[in-house]
């Protein structure tokens, strides 16, 4: 299908040229079609970015923290929802055509208002949100200490996996992906559970 072709192009050669870095035309010659056909699909470069974070929305955001699953399992202990959460979210990842997503989301972030806003509200602050509800349930079932600061444990939690990711896509590139998310699940793990065992009761 022309217009999923097209998005795919786009991935690629955003998060290898840099959304500034891409013509309509790149695209349309990449694609294999007119510059003309392109309009056809996408009102122009701006609507293919946000088809873009639509996807990844889809893909991603819906499954991050499963905080109803969490608050009926709360005696499982946490390790049973971190690691059911940070699993969804990997087996998403490891599809070639979002990592290739969250690099330029990491990369268009430093000069695009558009991608920094998205990145801040829809990738960063939804997810903190999600674990705040999770640690004031916790706090309410007296899993964790009442003197916790809920947001500031959240953003713990959540701001050492943004780090790793940083370093994966900006700092070490170019890396091995299916290794890093390997290490990565590995390494937030044990974060995790450094953190939250200082709050639990």
């Amino acid at each position: 299908m022309t217009k999923n072709k097209i998005l795919d192009i786009s991935i690629d050669l955003f998060s290898e040229y840099g959304y500034d870095g891409v013509s309509i035309r790149q695209i349309a010659r990449e694609v294999g079609i007119r510059e003309s056909s392109i309009y056809n699909h996408y009102s122009g470069k701006q609507a293919i970015l946000d088809a873009i974070f639509n996807y990844y929305i889809g893909e991603i955001v819906s499954d991050d923290i499963p905080i109803e699953q969490a608050a009926l399992n709360l005696d499982k202990g946490f390790d049973f929802f971190y690691r059911a959460g940070s699993e969804a979210f990997l087996s998403k990842l490891r599809k070639e055509r979002m990592m290739k997503i969250t690099r330029l989301f990491f990369i268009e972030s430093y000069h695009n208002e558009h991608v920094k806003n998205f990145l801040k509200e829809a990738i960063i602050q939804g997810p903190v949100n999600g674990w705040i509800n999770l640690f004031n349930m916790m706090k309410a079932k007296n899993v964790i200490r009442d003197d916790c600061d809920v947001k500031q444990l959240s953003e713990s939690f959540f701001y050492y996996g943004m780090f790793l990711f940083y370093e994966h896509f900006i700092i070490n590139y170019p890396e091995d992906d299916e290794k890093f998310l390997e290490e990565f699940l590995r390494k937030t793990e044990n974060h995790a559970k450094i953190i939250f065992n200082s709050a639990k009761i």
